[in-house]
């Protein structure tokens, strides 16, 4: 089993948040001016990470696949036709 220790960084965070608009890449402000790297995006999923879309709604993630340099992350969102129907969407590091 691997181990994943907590840096000084991490003291007293409860969770990570990046931002997303239509492009499909993560941004580490609400502004969406910097897009995240990969390693900090994968950082950001093992340690726990909300994805904020452009309306402002929060998603849990559920997966991150890391392929040449580039970290994926899978969340879930509601699929507005059917109430008990959820979608899945992507966002991406630079």
């Amino acid at each position: 089993m691997e181990k994943v220790y907590q840096n000084a960084d991490d003291d007293r965070v409860a969770i990570r948040k990046v931002y997303a608009k239509t492009d499909g890449y993560a941004y580490l402000e609400k502004d969406c001016k910097t897009k995240v790297s990969c390693g900090e995006l994968h950082d950001a999923f093992i340690k726990g990470l909300l994805v904020v879309d452009a309306s402002g709604n929060e998603h849990k993630t559920v997966s991150c696949s890391v392929t040449k340099d580039v970290a994926t992350v899978t969340y879930v969102t509601a699929d507005s036709s059917a109430a008990t129907t959820a979608k899945l969407a992507t966002v991406k590091s630079k």
